[in-house]
């Protein structure tokens, strides 16, 4: 595969970046004179986060002065994934902290030697700041969204109407850099469909980008992409924009994501726990933490015995100050003996459905609640660690209705099943959805909206 040097003009020194095909068509938009907008991605491991780092510092180290956004919906995950990427990006074009830039983590400001700044920014909706005040006072040269799907469309509006610092005396236009991955929100009528059809105005350009277009990227990291749940797979490895065809699917991509830190934490809220129990097995036992209905903490726990789970239960009550009542135990198992230790709720998966509802078992009941409140946005996932947000976001697209075209109780992807499809135990999700039972329980018997057939 052809590619592109890219020189950077450091003091004296040149630095040379090698850019893939699809990293090099998009570097010529984003250094042009007519490009506004660009787009770029369709799929995991394109390298595009690793783009917009380079085109940033390019652009502090040509422009001194200037001042430029990094920006994504969550500030811990900007930390954790696109900061850590930068740094990546400043190594590779031999930019070396104390010399060449400072970061300050209390500002989230990288500075650069010759005056040039680089402003990490949290970019998602806040009951606190529904109009964006915090981006008013932003004056910048230019901006790149990571994993722009994650943001509003008034979000963008108005980070492009605050690209104007120091365009006139460079004579530079404004410009935005959006990386996405497919998605069913606004960017794919605003950008994806005008694209293919053929229709985008002629200052905003779309480069579809996957794994594939990466030669970088070992074998390994491309299997990986397959063995994905197919709404993933489709997704992330093909970049398939149409990937919501599959009509049995209980959960969906967008819905999920978008519940990331969607919420702020009400402490005034009461506070739960959820609690799927294993042995010494395998599987995992999984612990979650409630405020209301934001997910604050899930703990993970290998080869315990009841006794060793039943005290970090407890020292987690304390820690959280969380009444017996609202604490609810898988007790299909060795979860019975934890539950009256810990004086907790007995979840048993495959007892009746609650009010006779239409569900196979308990567990359907609770997963198809769970569905529903993911896609009405009341339920918010505000974790730190992206790792167990994927894993959870892999356990529910796996789940599926099954026998649809049969006159029987609704019925879901059964747990074994799961453990073949995605190689473990789906013990995250399981933990999260006994959670529900505490809403179904307190909701009037019989009304539609708590589930008396399936929602879409």
């Amino acid at each position: 595969m052809s590619r592109k040097s890219t020189k950077v003009q450091e003091s004296t020194n040149s630095i040379d970046i090698k850019l893939t095909k699809k990293q090099s068509e998009a570097f010529t938009y984003l250094t042009d004179d007519s490009t506004n907008v660009l787009c770029f991605g369709s799929g995991a491991g394109s390298g595009k986060s690793l783009l917009g780092c380079i085109w940033i510092v390019w652009q502090c180290l040509n422009y001194k002065g200037t001042r430029h956004l990094i920006g994504r919906a969550v500030l811990t995950q900007l930390r954790l994934t696109t900061l850590r990427t930068l740094m990546e990006a400043l190594q590779m074009m031999g930019m070396k902290s104390g010399k060449h830039f400072t970061y300050n983590q209390q500002t989230n400001v990288v500075s650069f030697y010759n005056g040039s700044e680089i402003i990490l920014k949290d970019l998602a909706d806040t009951p606190s700041d529904p109009m964006k005040d915090s981006l008013g006072s932003l004056e910048i040269t230019s901006c790149f969204v990571d994993e722009a799907a994650q943001i509003s469309r008034m979000t963008y509006s108005i980070l492009m109407s605050r690209i104007r610092f120091k365009l006139n005396e460079y004579n530079l236009p404004p410009k935005m850099f959006l990386t996405l991955n497919p998605s069913n929100n606004w960017l794919k009528s605003e950008f994806y469909s005008p694209w293919v059809k053929e229709t985008l105005p002629n200052n905003i350009k779309f480069i579809r980008a996957t794994a594939m277009d990466n030669p970088h990227l070992p074998p390994s990291y491309i299997e990986s992409l397959r063995n994905l749940p197919k709404q993933q797979m489709e997704r992330l490895l093909l970049g398939n924009w149409d990937y919501l065809d599959d009509e049995d699917l209980v959960y969906d991509y967008d819905s999920i994501t978008s519940s990331v830190w969607r919420n702020e934490i009400d402490e005034s809220d009461t506070r739960y726990m959820s609690c799927d129990i294993a042995r010494l097995g395998q599987d995992s036992t999984v612990i979650c933490i409630w405020v209301g209905l934001c997910l604050i903490d899930v703990k993970v726990f290998k080869k315990m015995d009841t006794v060793q789970v039943s005290n970090e239960i407890k020292e987690l009550i304390r820690l959280h100050g969380i009444h017996p009542s609202n604490i609810v135990v898988d007790s299909d198992g060795v979860g019975g003996g934890v539950a009256d230790q810990v004086r907790g709720k007995n979840f048993m998966n495959n007892s009746k459905a609650m009010y006779n509802q239409n569900y196979q078992n308990l567990k359907t009941q609770c997963y198809v609640k769970m569905s529903e409140l993911f896609k009405s946005g009341e339920i918010s996932i505000n974790l730190l660690n992206p790792e167990l947000i994927d894993t959870l976001t892999q356990e529910l697209l796996a789940i599926k209705y099954e026998k649809l075209d049969q006159d029987t109780k609704i019925q879901i992807t059964s747990k074994d099943k799961l453990k073949k499809q995605l190689g473990r135990s789906p013990d995250i999700s399981d933990a999260m959805m006994m959670r529900m039972i505490y809403l179904i329980k307190n909701n009037v018997k019989g009304t539609a909206r708590y589930g008396i057939g399936i929602v879409r």
